[in-house]
């Protein structure tokens, strides 16, 4: 897992307001650096990466949510949690695909098989939800997520 990105220029003398702002677009820019790893569908490591670094962005939207409105903490926490829900997908099927992998080999044939199988189903499940966070992203570019995100922490922040 990836050690979290260390906030640049946070000093004890910082406002409320302008530690946010420096925390917020941290935790922004680390969730989205590993996005164009974790949509290849071959990086499982990307995936958590991403999913715990929305985590740590989710947290900070709730310690920080007095700096904004309840309705742009809302649309903020939506967005950010419908990455992360998305992320969860795709990560839930990892975990289980490892765990049934290593239980499979101290199995008897006949279960090996039967585990086999299921392996193959919850591949077929992974694409699905790959191809769900995909769309996900996709949908948020489009709305120009990023662009509202760190708009609204700067116009708040500043």
């Amino acid at each position: 897992m990836a050690r979290a990105k260390e906030i640049p220029g946070l000093m004890c003398s910082d406002s409320f307001r302008e530690a946010a702002g420096k925390i917020l677009w941290t935790r922004f820019d680390e969730m989205m650096s590993f996005e164009s790893r974790a949509v290849t569908g071959k990086d499982a490591d990307a995936v958590h990466d991403m999913r715990v670094a929305s985590r740590r962005l989710r947290a900070a939207l709730e310690i920080f949510h007095e700096v904004f409105t309840p309705k742009q903490y809302r649309v903020l926490r939506r967005d950010v949690k419908r990455i992360a829900d998305a992320l969860g997908g795709v990560r839930d099927l990892d975990v289980l695909e490892e765990r049934l992998r290593k239980d499979r080999r101290d199995r008897p044939r006949s279960q090996q098989l039967v585990l086999t199988s299921m392996l193959e189903e919850m591949e077929a499940q992974r694409q699905t939800a790959l191809a769900d966070l995909i769309k996900t992203l996709k949908e948020l570019e489009v709305s120009s997520f990023g662009r509202r995100f760190l708009g609204t922490v700067a116009r708040e922040t500043s």
